[in-house]
């Protein structure tokens, strides 16, 4: 497991700023996603309010 990284999480790019790092991901372009990863059902990995803007089902809040 690399450092920083949670145990079942993997990182995942962002869908809102497609890898180049907005304040949904807090400027990595990468989000940590529960695994397995998937797009967020609500809006298909677009992003909404539902995923965090991320476009991902469960992704870690980090604050």
């Amino acid at each position: 497991m690399v450092p920083g990284e949670k145990e079942g999480y993997a990182a995942e790019t962002c869908s809102h700023c497609g890898g180049l790092g907005c304040t949904y991901c807090s400027g990595k372009g990468s989000v940590m996603v529960e695994q397995p990863s998937r797009r967020c059902r609500h809006c298909g990995g677009d992003g909404c309010i539902y995923c965090g803007y991320t476009g991902w089902e469960h992704p870690l809040k980090e604050y």
